[in-house]
């Protein structure tokens, strides 16, 4: 090899080397593993409890919603006490203003993780309850974008995928189709 090759070589060799010595930004990961309706949430509050696993994570966001357009509480800030966290975070506060009539139907949504969150990095968690009895409707936890994040998805979720129907005319006539198909079997096994 020649002098030039040579030294082109070394020259890569350190600049792969010093790529793979830099410290390199580390992102956050959370990991849910359980939620929970708290045992305070009612028409007020939607606080959760949460089951997760964190390490370095950044962001925590929480949301309440009913079937309404707009939500009743919702929050963005950087963490501190779920940055680095294993076990169930009991008291997850979400608001709700104003107190919703009884028997609401809430939507209580939270993440920890990154901003912008996305699979890879943050953990979601979901419960969609009756504000007054507390009954639960669907609790979903999981990677982002694993669950519904607001009581008018969960709502369309529960209801699942509709069977369309006939109207009253397509159903008269499918009868009289039904009806004039069956004749004319009847017809030809006579003859």
């Amino acid at each position: 090899m020649g002098r030039t090759a040579l030294s082109g070589w070394i020259l890569g060799f350190f600049v792969f080397a010093l790529c793979a010595l830099a410290p390199l930004h580390a992102q956050g990961a959370a990991t849910a593993q359980g939620v929970a309706l708290n045992s305070s949430a009612g028409c007020s509050n939607a606080n959760l409890d949460l089951t997760l696993t964190t390490s370095g994570a950044s962001t925590e966001f929480g949301e309440s919603t009913n079937s309404g357009p707009d939500p009743l509480g919702t929050f963005r800030s950087p963490t501190s006490v779920l940055a680095t966290f294993t076990g169930t975070y009991s008291g997850y506060a979400i608001g709700i203003s104003p107190q919703q009539p009884a028997d609401t139907l809430i939507g209580a949504y939270a993440y920890v993780g990154e901003t912008p969150p996305a699979p890879g990095n943050t953990a979601e968690f979901f419960v969609y309850y009756n504000c007054t009895t507390r009954r639960v409707l669907l609790a979903c936890f999981g990677a982002y974008g694993t669950c519904p994040q607001t009581a008018k998805q969960a709502a369309a979720l529960l209801a699942g995928p509709q069977i369309p129907g006939l109207s009253d005319w397509a159903l008269a006539l499918t009868g009289v189709l039904v009806a004039g198909a069956g004749m004319l079997a009847l017809r030809r096994r006579s003859a």
